[in-house]
């Protein structure tokens, strides 16, 4: 059942297979591509561990933040005035993300890290799924 209200009906409120098999697919994308694009930046690509684990932090808090957020509602994958809920999920995964990298790599948690992190992955993100809920709507 397709819910008309903008926001989800229950708590976990998952949109189809179809729609949300891309929108992770292509949310994976977008974080794998952005984090690589930020140790190219860094010259780091070579350190493949924390490569890994940075990627699997970001991921993971992914997984574990946006489904509370509603962001793989029917709503926010196929309405581009829902997209507001991916920036305020990342907000909150990014930190998650840090601290799960901090904590697998024995480093300290860096504030800079944090913000860039929320800003490019946020900005990729809100403008990867503002294009797939588009998308979405004009196909019905």
């Amino acid at each position: 059942m397709v819910s008309r209200s903008p926001y989800p009906s229950r708590m976990f409120d998952l949109a189809d297979r179809s729609l949300l098999r891309w929108a992770i697919i292509g949310d994976a994308v977008v974080l794998i591509a952005l984090t690589m694009v930020g140790f190219v930046s860094h010259s780091t690509l070579d350190e493949t561990w924390r490569l890994i684990i940075t990627t699997l932090g970001v991921l993971t808090a992914w997984a574990l933040v946006g489904p509370w957020f509603g962001v793989f509602s029917t709503t926010a994958l196929t309405r581009p005035s829902a997209v507001w809920r991916v920036a305020w999920a990342w907000a909150i995964a990014a930190p998650v993300a840090g601290f799960l990298r901090a904590w697998v790599l024995g480093v300290s948690v860096s504030a800079t890290f944090i913000l860039v992190m929320i800003a490019v992955n946020g900005a990729g993100l809100v403008i990867w799924r503002a294009a797939y809920a588009a998308l979405q709507q004009r196909r019905g």
